[in-house]
């Protein structure tokens, strides 16, 4: 009989330790799913708040963009209103530079006129042309005619850099300083009719007749021009028309005065 008890009572305990341990696991089990269901939860929390950043950045995202375009194109405009300022700088700097220009042009022919006008003492104005051709112009050989009485000869009246006997006397006709004297016209090489030099008319650069109401009653012949100046512009041309005139007017009265002063009638 105590046998038998002994037997129950260990079966008995092995029962209740089996239960024992099957709750405990089931506890566990359910604390275990208890816990990964707040994970999930804490998770998906998390998913849902990272989503809503997700959108948020991607919000923020968009409007930088939309800034950075903004930026790009308003920078763009400001490159293009940048490049018509300097555009507009350019064209006024070069306008700027033109009036200048044109100004120094005026104040050349202003003094250079005057040069002419401010006296009537022959070797004067014969010194002003010089001055004209030397500092204005850019030619340190030249040399000034007028013509003879007769009109059958240029007579070298003033000179610079040349030699006065070899260029002392040019007939009209002759040569290129000598047919300018007959066709009125500014004679520069290439330009209109082809004239063959004479010997002593090699280095010749420029030749002017000076007209007095359209008659010729000298001639100004510039040979080399100086070295820093490798041609003529545009001022250079106004000079030959005022010298071809005023410089004529200048000699003529400045003759006329001389023989007055003299007491000797000039010719018809």
């Amino acid at each position: 009989m105590t046998t038998k008890k002994d037997g129950e009572g260990q079966q008995g305990s092995y029962v209740f330790r089996v239960r024992e341990d099957t709750r405990r696991y089931v506890q566990d089990l359910l604390n275990e799913n208890d816990r990964l269901r707040r994970l999930v939860a804490g998770l998906e929390s998390d998913k849902g708040r990272l989503l809503t950043e997700k959108m948020s950045l991607q919000e923020k995202v968009l409007a930088l963009r939309e800034e950075l375009d903004r930026i790009y194109h308003e920078q763009t405009d400001l490159r293009r209103q940048l490049a018509d300022v300097e555009a507009s700088n350019q064209k006024y700097s070069h306008q700027y530079l033109e009036v200048e220009s044109q100004n120094n042009n005026l104040a050349n022919l202003y003094v250079a006129s005057y040069q002419l006008h401010s006296t009537l003492d022959r070797a004067e104005v014969v010194s002003a042309i010089k001055e004209i051709v030397i500092n204005l112009i850019g030619s340190e050989e030249l040399a000034i005619y007028e013509m003879s009485a007769d009109g059958a000869a240029l007579r070298l009246v003033g000179w610079f850099g040349i030699d006065p006997v070899t260029y002392s006397t040019v007939p009209v006709g002759s040569g290129i300083i000598g047919k300018t004297a007959v066709t009125g016209e500014i004679w520069l090489p290439g330009k209109g009719i082809e004239l063959q030099p004479a010997p002593r008319e090699v280095n010749l650069t420029v030749c002017v007749p000076l007209k007095l109401e359209e008659k010729v009653i000298g001639a100004l012949a510039m040979f080399r021009l100086l070295p820093q100046k490798s041609g003529f512009e545009a001022i250079d041309f106004e000079l030959f028309n005022l010298l071809a005139t005023h410089a004529a007017t200048a000699l003529y009265l400045s003759k006329l005065h001389t023989e007055s002063q003299a007491g000797v009638k000039s010719p018809s």
